[in-house]
């Protein structure tokens, strides 16, 4: 996800990725469960996978990006830009890896793209 200023400058910029998680990926000397074998290990997942049929929410705060200045004896914060374009992709990897590293189409394909631009509002808007 990446919100950009009207002019292109990027002021936000986020990857979430959703996959089984492994706590402890194997390492150190702790075993959570010994199996039929000591040597070996197994750590708890932790699904953050997408699951078929089911609906998943995520919450992005994006700040707006502010100026502090001094405007007659007193420290004023202006927003320097008012509008933002947010875009946000769902990609899907299915052998996994680094997806800047991947091929669209090979390895990598575009589920859902997504495009708003968001605008603060005056405050007398709040008001009324």
């Amino acid at each position: 996800m990446t919100a950009k200023t009207k002019d292109g400058k990027e002021v936000f910029r986020t990857l979430k990725i959703y996959m089984p998680q492994v706590q402890i990926y194997g390492r150190g000397d702790f075993m959570w469960s010994g199996g039929a074998y000591p040597g070996w290990k197994a750590g708890m997942v932790r699904d953050t996978s997408l699951q078929p049929g089911q609906t998943k929410t995520e919450v992005v705060e994006i700040a707006y990006p502010v100026e502090d200045i001094q405007k007659d004896g007193q420290k004023t914060r202006v927003v320097k830009a008012e509008e933002l374009d947010v875009s946000a992709e769902l990609w899907y990897l299915p052998t996994g890896g680094d997806p800047r590293d991947c091929q669209e189409g090979k390895n990598k394909f575009l589920f859902n793209r997504w495009r708003q631009t968001l605008a603060l509002k005056a405050r007398d808007a709040y008001i009324r």
